[in-house]
């Protein structure tokens, strides 16, 4: 491993110092980490494999979007409820919530997941962390019992939607400056207006902001970003196209299910591409040469989530979180509009 680290779009580590790791980050700032589980974690290959996972899967593999990773985005929310001042387990949760994802991330779950299934890399994760050092490292440094590795149990990490979260934040801050709906100085304040209510040790703690405004700019940049990308029929027809080659590859054992989690999204395209039939491998050069196809007529994948945000607000004089939606009426009814209007292109499929 090189002594620094390009981690992502937004990210580089330098590693040069035995017991510590060096995060520079374009939307969080430069961070020393010492914490000697932490500092193991960083360093280890379970983890540092992610940096040739593209959050967006085959979007980010052609460079349609930024090539945002998995291991920026992990560190990333590991950094947000560090910000907030999280316990130590927390802060490894949110390092290792996304440790067990796969090549190109959720194209798989189209190529391998039957209907009604989770995202693959969620059951799957048990089968993987088994195969690495992460239990020896947990264990090591006092988290034996492996609590960590089961992210529902911190809400600092994980909450459902349309609460905040590090994991829907971090993601949805990198989206939204990376895909241009959002400027780095939008982003860094509602970083520092970030605050975990009514604590950061509470049992029934969250993130919330403290500014209704910064609320009302992510929550807008967000849902632009679902309806430009995330929840655009012309990105996931890519998706589909990719799943269809990934699936018809491994189920006839021509490219094996465990290199999902050995191969960077580089190095398995190329595993592809070597195993592929001729009429896989003309599929594959449309994908490489085609760029982003037209939308028109094109549906949205079955399963797609309608992505939406509702932060919660507490000022620094209140002691009361309120849903911008309450105190905003008029997103209230943005968000509803938004959601019906998505229905109905979903009702199509």
């Amino acid at each position: 491993m090189t002594s620094t680290f390009k981690a992502g779009h937004f990210q580089t580590v330098d590693f040069s110092i035995a017991d510590q790791v060096v995060i520079q980050d374009q939307l969080y700032g430069s961070h020393t980490v010492s914490e000697p589980v932490l500092v193991e974690l960083l360093r280890s290959p379970a983890l540092t494999r992610l940096a040739g996972v593209h959050q967006h899967g085959i979007s980010g593999l052609l460079n349609l979007t930024p090539r945002v990773t998995r291991f920026e985005h992990s560190v990333g929310a590991f950094l947000l409820v560090r910000y907030v001042g999280a316990g130590l387990d927390e802060q490894v949760a949110a390092l290792l919530h996304d440790v067990s994802h796969t090549t190109m991330s959720h194209v798989v779950d189209f190529a391998l997941c039957k209907p009604g299934e989770g995202s693959f890399h969620e059951q799957h994760k048990d089968r993987y962390v088994k195969t690495t050092q992460i239990p020896d490292i947990l264990a090591r440094h006092g988290f034996g019992d492996l609590k960590p590795l089961d992210e529902e149990l911190y809400p600092l990490v994980e909450m459902p939607a349309p609460h905040l979260c590090a994991d829907r934040l971090d993601y949805g801050l990198r989206d939204c400056v990376g895909l241009g709906k959002m400027s780095f100085e939008d982003s860094r304040r509602i970083l520092e207006s970030l605050k975990a209510f009514p604590s950061a040790t509470s049992p029934d703690r969250f993130l919330v902001l403290q500014d209704a405004q910064l609320a009302l700019i992510l929550a807008r940049s967000y849902q632009t970003c679902d309806r430009d990308v995330w929840g655009n029929p012309s990105h996931g027809d890519l998706y589909i196209r990719t799943a269809k080659l990934m699936a018809s590859l491994i189920r006839s054992r021509r490219v094996e299910e465990e290199e999902l989690w050995t191969l960077s999204d580089e190095a398995f395209w190329a595993k592809m591409r070597q195993a592929a039939n001729a009429q896989e491998q003309d599929a594959m050069d449309r994908l490489e040469s085609e760029g982003l196809p037209d939308g028109k007529g094109l549906l949205i994948p079955k399963g797609a989530k309608i992505r939406t945000l509702d932060p919660d607000v507490c000022s620094s004089a209140s002691d009361k979180a309120t849903p911008l939606s309450v105190l905003l009426p008029e997103y209230a009814t943005e968000k509803q509009e938004y959601i019906r209007a998505r229905q109905a292109i979903y009702a199509q499929n």
